[in-house]
């Protein structure tokens, strides 16, 4: 099984990662209802505009369900000159917005008083026909609070991982948030069951690979929880699924914001058979890519 190491977490406090990128021109709106189905003219007509920078754009959103400003701007807009890059985001989402291929939400990441920073995006109308995947479409909806943070940290540790890869520190081969990396298998009396993990990476040096499986955690779950959790890690461990399709195991990385909770997590995970608990490894959000980063060069 490969990697291998020991437990990850830091006694430093997390931070929380930005949230927006100064839309200012983008006020996010209430729910809308679905207007009437766009004509196949009018799709090549918004298809024929985009770039593939507002393709990339639309699909990153996709994959994660949403994204804020912030993490677009980084993801899509890094090489643009700091004094300029904001200005240009903003105008480039905009312009997305008004052909309803992205979506701004109604509730904003970190309340009223973070002003247009804390603008997030969803797929638009128009955005969901372009994928073409085979789903009804649907107007945006503003999800939870809790939904939107939850998909907003996975979506910044691909950005900061991305990041990572432009500075020539890592080589990023594989990112699948859920649920594309979500893992069925055949669990004990041919029962069917499904592994639910938040993200699957994989980091690449020039002689080995390194994967892992993330939960990235909110301290929002019970303790009781995260050991069942891990307990079904265990048991598609055991299944040998995973090593007959890879070849080797990803390591269990459990992401959470502060020193408290990783002391919980790693005292519960403690408890866990011995075979178990070499499976994981804890880690503090704003110290992540720096440590995955390390286990690359061990």
């Amino acid at each position: 099984m490969s990697p291998l190491a020991g437990p990850l977490a830091s006694s430093q406090t997390a931070q929380n990662p930005p949230n927006g990128a100064g839309l200012g021109a983008l006020t996010p709106t209430k729910d809308k209802r679905l207007r009437k189905r766009l004509s196949g003219r009018q799709l090549d007509a918004i298809a024929g505009q985009l770039s593939g920078r507002d393709r990339r754009a639309l699909e990153a959103v996709s994959r994660f369900g949403v994204m804020s400003g912030a993490q677009l701007q980084e993801l899509l807009w890094a090489e643009v000159s700091p004094s300029a890059r904001g200005r240009v985001a903003r105008r480039g989402l905009a312009r997305l917005v008004r052909l309803d291929v992205l979506a701004p939400l109604a509730r904003r990441v970190g309340g009223e008083r973070a002003g247009s920073a804390s603008t997030t995006f969803a797929v638009g109308r128009a955005g969901q026909y372009l994928l073409r995947s085979g789903r009804r479409v649907r107007a945006a909806r503003t999800p939870g609070a809790r939904y939107l943070a939850h998909r907003l940290a996975v979506a910044q540790l691909y950005v900061e991982l991305v990041a990572a890869e432009r500075q020539g520190l890592v080589e990023l081969a594989r990112f699948e948030p859920e649920p594309e990396c979500w893992r069925p298998y055949m669990a004990g009396f041919g029962t069917r069951q499904t592994l639910k993990p938040d993200a699957f990476l994989v980091l690449a040096t020039p002689s080995h690979e390194f994967a892992w499986l993330c939960e990235q955690d909110m301290a929002t779950e019970a303790l009781s929880t995260i050991r069942g959790k891990a307990l079904r890690y265990h048991d598609y461990y055991r299944t040998g699924t995973e090593q007959a399709a890879r070849g080797m195991f990803p390591r269990v990385l459990w992401i959470v914001p502060d020193a408290d909770r990783a002391e919980q997590i790693q005292y519960t995970l403690a408890g866990l058979p011995t075979d178990a608990k070499r499976l994981f490894a804890v880690c503090l959000q704003d110290e992540v890519v720096r440590h995955l980063v390390a286990e690359t060069r061990r």
